[in-house]
């Protein structure tokens, strides 16, 4: 046995904070106490409480540790004391934490946890919850935005849904962009301890998921028994990028007896930087066509398919992201413990874009073109294309602060009182620039779009030609999009638990109450696109690159130099050649500095009464362009009261469980931007004129200029019953009953009205309404009076726990959902100028319904049975079935025509993969902490109506291998390496419905690869 392990058992049975009195080293404590990081990794939820209760409730709650069972004797990564308790370290302590809190939980629920400080098992939340059963992750920030990969994972879906509630220590959490959920990576996984996965929850828990609650939870100073340091830090290397980011943490937490009590402080900070590149090729949407010769096998007359753009695109991302997270906790009695926090989450993302592309549909008939078995194009070349190039900036600055207090009263043997308190703001920031150049010389593109890696050559149609020639490249137009959105909210909260007595079937009766304030402000304006000197289709006014301005016109001494030649060297890491020889772009200097400077720099490129003017910073002025202010407000009561109950000894054996209800009211109300008018540009020649009359003296007259408002109010009555029921020691059976609720999100609250006049040019109405009649009176509006959508969910599982770390689950879901909100077509009455007409409304909408049913299996297994190195092997996987009926998908912008067209398609639910899984190979000995972990999901629909395509698009099924390995120095130092997407894997993507969809996209990401150092005193 090791000095280190001998150490340990001399300390064995003492009082950490006599330890610390009579000198021992806090490090050496820490060491033996506690795994690797100062905190026990195999945290339990101790007697009275649950994995439900509130994380604030639970802060200071006791700790046990996992006991060997099979009398093996602990090898180099446990530690055990003269009571036969084993610590165990590393990625096998975070599996025996998650599975503690699994199996100890009153609730259905799945959990990370991190066993070293800074030591998430991934690099980002998003990529962590995608290990968890039952989770997935899309790898677009937007899932309409397709072409744009997520640098740290997009978001999330439980079960295939994206109702998914965010919590950070059992409290609400959000972003500015929506004000409901968060974007996980706003927050730094450097400060968590774990994450919760609640997929069934009880009547003590906050309403608002019905896929399920993730809870970020945060350490505290009392989580340990006294100082602890631990600092990380790991350069994280980009392969396709070709640069390294560093990033960092520190963590220092203490305790002490003072004459009022005892006090706890922690603080914590990380920096993160990280970056990708990714390189994509993509067509666009397939258009029906018929040939008019016979080809590739094909004859006259026959179906095909042609792409209406080719092109390609690189983007350089990269984000910082600082997190400030203290914690102060006061015990001026035994029974008394006080809780206050401080958290700030910053992130500024940034991206380069180069893209290029031409964006007129080639022709149908052509000898070279080769087509797949569905007749859509696959192979070819096509001459005489225009090229269009653009370079767009974009950059966030993202800003979360959460503010809480809490306290705890276990008032006598019976009664425990908590009150919390918090407050959270949100702020985010986002611009985006993009100016395009065009080149008058004709292009040539050959491509293949038939296998795994594709190709796609540009080259000049005449050979004599140059796209290098700076002369023969022209300015074609810029655009402009601006946010500043942010979101607040107050809470408090109370809890009053009595515990019944002992040995009784009832164990304890809880009732609570909360109350919410909370405030969502979007600003944002549309995309502002304006020409500049010219397009392909309006020549004959370039305004070449190399000029400084139109002849006879405004110069600018400085506009030659803002454009760059670019040559998208190591393209697809050269699996794919070279696309190009390289091609005139505006300069990243022009687009990265602000709207006011390209303005300056561009407002000479004006030509024939042509020009772009950027957007105003007065976000208030944009309606015009397609924005607005969408102001929300909400505030909800709740109520419950919870029942727990069990039995050790009854006729059908063990068993416990916890029976509530919750009742919550929500008040909702919103204020938009004004409504709008549309034009009439018609005369009326028919015989019957009524309508036309009647529109124009509603046109004629106003709405008024005041803001639209709206609001609704609703209560809802939540049941709950969760079921344990232990067929054996090792055994246990869970049924769980809940109804819960998803609010819609303040998007589509808005109540921002467009009303429109359909007329054919004799003054006939042509509108479409209702039922299909015809109708000369139409509008699109968002709807303050949506109610949420509300499921009925029942879970089975079987939980089978052996060994020291070992467990076997299996769980059964359905959820029945109604209420889902789509876009529809309803009647709605306005007034102007003395006309009342009846106008058939696009608008959100409830009442669609649907289930969603599945299956998750999960299995842990250490071998500690194997002969010498090899009892260090390890596996964890999961594998999740989930498969829906009915219910509809929503349009994100219900007055993007397209979006609310697509949306009424028959198509599966957005997100929402049929299979995936987890495989994870891990090896826990001699110091060695390593794991390879593969994560799979199938193809699902990713949008219904991508941008720019307008169309649905889907993802092809994706696959991920990780890994990591570290190696313990000594008793404080942990150095290795972790790497994430080893294989190099594509993101390939298909447009079409579901009858045709064929593969459109090709995307090549970064592999990266971090060296990591640990420490801990």
């Amino acid at each position: 046995m090791s000095f280190f392990h001998r150490a340990c058992r001399g300390f064995a049975g003492l009082e950490n904070r006599d330890l610390l009195r009579a000198g021992v080293s806090a490090s050496a404590l820490i060491a033996c106490a506690l795994p690797g990081t100062g905190w026990a990794q195999t945290t339990t939820t101790p007697t009275g409480a649950s994995a439900a209760t509130p994380a604030a409730d639970v802060a200071t709650s006791g700790q046990t540790r996992a006991t060997a069972t099979d009398g093996t004797l602990p090898d180099s990564d446990t530690a055990m004391d003269t009571n036969g308790a084993i610590v165990v370290t590393g990625i096998r302590a975070s599996l025996q934490g998650a599975r503690a809190r699994k199996r100890d939980a009153e609730v259905v629920v799945d959990s990370i946890t991190a066993q070293d400080i800074g030591a998430l098992p991934d690099r980002s939340v998003s990529e962590a919850l995608q290990r968890v059963p039952g989770v997935t992750l899309q790898r677009t920030s937007d899932n309409r935005d397709p072409a744009r990969l997520s640098g740290e994972g997009g978001g999330v879906f439980i079960r295939g849904l994206s109702f998914v509630r965010s919590e950070l220590n059992g409290r609400d959490v959000f972003s500015a962009a929506n004000g409901r959920a968060l974007s996980f990576e706003d927050i730094s996984a450097d400060l968590l301890s774990g994450v919760d996965v609640y997929k069934n929850p009880s009547a003590d828990m906050i309403e608002g998921g019905i896929g399920g609650t993730i809870n970020l939870r945060t350490r505290k100073p009392f989580d340990a028994p006294g100082f602890v340091a631990a600092f990380s830090g790991d350069i994280n290397y980009a392969d396709l990028y070709k640069k390294s980011f560093k990033s960092g943490n520190a963590l220092i937490s203490d305790r002490w007896d003072t004459p009022l009590g005892e006090i706890g402080v922690l603080v914590s900070y990380s920096i993160s930087n990280i970056g990708n590149r990714t390189d994509s090729i993509s067509a666009g949407r397939y258009v029906p066509e018929t040939l008019s010769t016979d080809q590739d096998g094909l004859s006259a007359g026959d179906t095909v398919y042609i792409p209406n753009s080719m092109g390609y695109r690189r983007i350089d991302w990269q984000q910082k992201r600082t997190a400030f997270d203290a914690s102060v906790q006061w015990k001026p009695a035994s029974n008394l413990t006080l809780t206050g926090e401080a958290l700030i989450s910053k992130a500024t993302p940034h991206d380069l874009e180069y893209a290029v592309g031409d964006f007129s549909q080639p022709e149908t008939d052509n000898s070279s073109y080769q087509f797949g078995s569905a007749g859509e194009l696959v192979s070819g070349t096509v001459e005489n294309r225009q090229l269009n190039m653009d370079t767009r900036a974009g950059s966030q600055t993202k800003k979360t602060q959460d503010y809480s207090l809490n306290a705890k009263w276990e008032a006598g043997d019976h009664w425990t009182v908590t009150g919390d308190f918090d407050y959270i703001k949100s702020t985010a920031k986002v611009y985006s620039m993009t100016v395009f150049t065009g080149v008058s010389v004709p292009a040539t593109f050959d491509f293949d779009f038939s296998g795994n890696n594709p190709y796609l050559s540009i080259t000049p149609t005449d050979a004599s030609q140059s796209f290098a020639d700076k002369s023969a490249n022209w300015w074609a137009a810029a655009m402009d999009h601006l946010e500043d959105n942010e979101a607040h909210e107050y809470s408090g909260r109370a809890d009053i638990e009595y515990k019944f007595d002992d040995g009784g079937f009832f164990k304890s009766f809880k009732v609570g109450a909360r109350w919410t304030d909370q405030s969502a402000i979007t600003r944002q304006t549309g995309y502002n696109w304006s020409i500049l000197s010219a397009q392909y289709w309006l020549p004959g006014n370039e305004v070449y690159l190399n000029q400084t301005g139109p002849a006879g016109g405004t110069q600018n001494a400085n506009l030659p130099n803002m454009s760059s030649f670019i040559t998208y060297n190591n393209f697809f890491r050269g699996n794919v050649a070279n696309p190009t020889s390289g091609l005139w772009f505006p300069a990243a200097s022009l687009v990265t500095q602000g709207t006011a400077y390209a303005y300056q720099q561009l407002a000479g490129t004006e030509t024939n009464g042509w020009g772009w003017s950027p957007l105003s910073s007065d976000l208030s002025q944009s309606a015009a362009s397609g924005g607005g202010i969408n102001d929300q407000s909400q505030k909800t009561w709740a109520g419950y009261a919870l029942l727990r109950f069990g039995a050790d000894k009854s006729p059908i054996g063990r068993f416990d469980g916890n029976l509530g209800v919750r009742v919550v009211h929500t008040e909702a109300k919103s204020l938009g931007s004004a409504a709008a008018i549309g034009a009439i540009t018609t005369t009326c020649t028919a015989t019957d004129c009524s309508d036309y009359n009647a529109a124009v003296a509603f046109a004629s007259g106003s709405l008024g200029d005041l803001q639209t408002t709206g609001g609704t109010t609703y209560t809802d009555v939540l049941p709950s019953l969760n079921l344990r029921y232990f067929a054996s020691d090792n055994l246990q059976i869970r049924l769980a009953f809940s109804k819960a609720i998803s609010r819609p999100s303040f998007t589509q609250l808005n109540p921002y009205t467009t009303l429109n006049f359909s007329f054919d040019e004799t003054g006939t109405p042509n509108g479409t309404g209702i039922g299909g009649r015809s109708t000369a009176f139409t509008g699109t509006a968002g709807n303050p009076n949506l109610k949420p959508t509300r499921a009925n969910q029942v879970d089975l599982s079987f939980e089978y726990y052996y060994g020291r770390s070992n467990s076997l689950t299996l769980g059964l879901f359905y959820k029945g959902i109604k209420d889902y909100i789509y876009s529809g077509l309803v009647e709605q009455q306005y007034t102007s100028n003395g006309q009342t007409l009846t106008f058939d409304v696009t608008q959100q909408t409830n009442g669609s319904h649907g289930s969603i049913k599945g299956g998750e299996l999960a299995y842990t297994q250490f071998f500690d049975f194997l002969p010498g190195a090899l009892s260090g092997l390890g596996f964890s996987g999961n594998f999740t079935y989930v498969d829906s009926t009915g219910g509809k998908n929503t349009a994100v912008n219900v007055f993007d025509s397209n979006q609310t067209t697509n949306a009424g398609l028959t198509l599966p639910l957005e997100g929402m993969s049929k299979y995936s899984y987890n495989l994870a190979g891990i090896y826990e000995k001699y110091g060695i902490s390593a794991r390879l972990a593969y994560n799979w999901r199938s193809s699902y629909l990713l949008t219904t109506s991508a941008a720019n395509i307008n169309y649905p698009v889907w993802s092809d099924a994706y696959g991920q291998l990780d890994a990591s390995f570290l190696v313990s120095v000594g008793k404080h130092f942990k150095i290795g390496v972790q790497g994430t997407n080893l294989l190099a894997s594509k993101t390939y993507l298909r447009v079409g419905d579901p009858d045709l969809k064929p593969r459109y996209s090709w995307t090549e990401t970064d592999r990266r690869v971090a060296m990591v150092v640990r420490t801990v005193f």
